[in-house]
C-alpha cells in the first residue's frame, strides 16, 4: 500500500485553476486541492492515506478550529519540514509518494525512500486515468451495425415485440 503527501501551497500555485481561486478564497483553493488529492487516490488506486500539507499561521494555532480531514497545517514557515516528518513517519508502514516541485522536499523525501512526483505529473496522472476510463467505455460501446441489428432482431423475437 501507498501513502500520498502533497505540498499544498506549492501545488496550489502550480495548478492554474487552483491558483485562480486564490483571489476569491484561500479556503476554497485548499478544499479544491484536497479534492484533487482524493481524486488521485481514487483513480490511481492502492493509496491508503492522503495528507495535504499547508504552512500554517501561528496566530491561529491557539483557536479550537481543527483542520479538515486529510489537511495538515504546520507552524509558520515549517511546511517543508512537516512534510519530511510525515514522510518519515509513514515510510515505516507505506511506500510514500510525495507530490511537490520543491527541491528541499523532494530530496529529503527520497532520503526516506519516498518516491517523488512533480505537481504536473500529479495532475497528469488524474487526467490520464480519466481519459483512459473514457476511452475504454467508448470502445466497449462500439458495435458493428450488422451485429446490432441481429441483436435487436433476436430480442424482438424473444420478447414478442
Amino acid at each position: 500500500m501507498k501513502a500520498l503527501v502533497v505540498d499544498g501551497y506549492n501545488a496550489i500555485h502550480k495548478i492554474k485553476h487552483l491558483q485562480s481561486m486564490l483571489d476569491e478564497s484561500l479556503y476554497a483553493a485548499r478544499k479544491a486541492l484536497t479534492q484533487v488529492a482524493m481524486d488521485y487516490q481514487r483513480k490511481v488506486g492502492g493509496i491508503a492515506e492522503v495528507h495535504v500539507v499547508f504552512d500554517g499561521k501561528d496566530a491561529y494555532r491557539g483557536q479550537s478550529l481543527s483542520a479538515p480531514a486529510h489537511q495538515v497545517f504546520s507552524k509558520t514557515d515549517d511546511g517543508d519540514r512537516t512534510i519530511i516528518r510525515i514522510v518519515r513517519k509513514l515510510s515505516s508502514r507505506y511506500h510514500v509518494v510525495v507530490a511537490s516541485d520543491d527541491n528541499f522536499v523532494r530530496n529529503n523525501s527520497r532520503a526516506h525512500n519516498a518516491s517523488t512526483i512533480t505537481i504536473s505529473e500529479f495532475v497528469a496522472a488524474i487526467r490520464k486515468k480519466s481519459a483512459r476510463t473514457k476511452l475504454n467505455i467508448s470502445e466497449e460501446k462500439k458495435i458493428d451495425p450488422k451485429v446490432a441489428q441481429e441483436i435487436t432482431k433476436q430480442l424482438r423475437k424473444r420478447f414478442a415485440i
